[in-house]
């Protein structure tokens, strides 16, 4: 169909062959000796119709993430792996909850716990390590450790004598393979043979491997 804009001037210029095959194009079922002022008001009231739906399109082609709210006032957490070595994980807090929090003497922090499993079918959790956050934090990239076949996030709140609640949790995720060298970067310090002797190396490697978060 010709992208030249209908208007009734235009139309009545075309043969009643075309008007009836532009009839076609626009869906329009034309009865045989069908009179030409009837084809051409049906044309321009076919053609009338797809500009309203076009202006419609355009507006709400308008609408951007300004537009949208900056919460959805729900206790959820959601993760995705952005490789095989970081996840991140976002998440939001319903109203009820943060004025529960910053009113409650019992809640002493929040945090992310991650579960690690061996496979994406287990149901034990194999390891797991908590990253710190506050209350007006949405989202964080997590250092995922090597060895484990699926990870598992949990939104906590902590409580006090050691108690904790988890208020949301995220699907189990599967991990692929990843080495650990990659997945354990550990850095490498340049240390005297005194120091190596002493097992600096390995304190070292296991503040690293508790406390990896903060070297990112």
């Amino acid at each position: 169909m010709s992208d030249t804009k209908l208007s009734r001037a235009y139309l009545e210029t075309l043969p009643s062959a075309d008007l009836i095959a532009l009839a076609d194009d626009f869906g329009i079922d034309i009865p045989e000796n069908l009179n030409r002022r009837f084809i051409i008001g049906e044309l321009l009231e076919a053609a009338e119709d797809m500009d309203d739906s076009d202006d419609d399109l355009e507006e709400s082609s308008e609408i951007t993430t300004a537009d949208l709210p900056e919460t959805y006032n729900e206790t959820v957490i959601s993760a995705v792996l952005r490789n095989p070595v970081w996840l991140f994980v976002y998440w939001d807090v319903k109203k009820d909850h943060i004025t529960q929090i910053r009113k409650s003497d019992k809640v002493q922090s929040l945090s992310l716990r991650v579960n690690m499993f061996h496979r994406d079918d287990s149901t034990v959790v194999a390891d797991f390590f908590d990253v710190p956050i506050s209350i007006e934090d949405r989202n964080r990239y997590v250092l995922l450790p090597a060895g484990f076949g699926a990870v598992r996030v949990d939104l906590v709140i902590n409580l006090e004598n050691d108690g904790y609640e988890v208020w949301s949790s995220t699907g189990l995720i599967t991990l692929p393979y990843v080495s650990q060298r990659i997945a354990n970067p550990l850095p490498e310090a340049p240390l005297s043979p005194v120091l190596k002797l002493s097992g600096l190396p390995e304190l070292l490697r296991t503040h690293y491997m508790n406390h990896r978060q903060s070297f990112f």
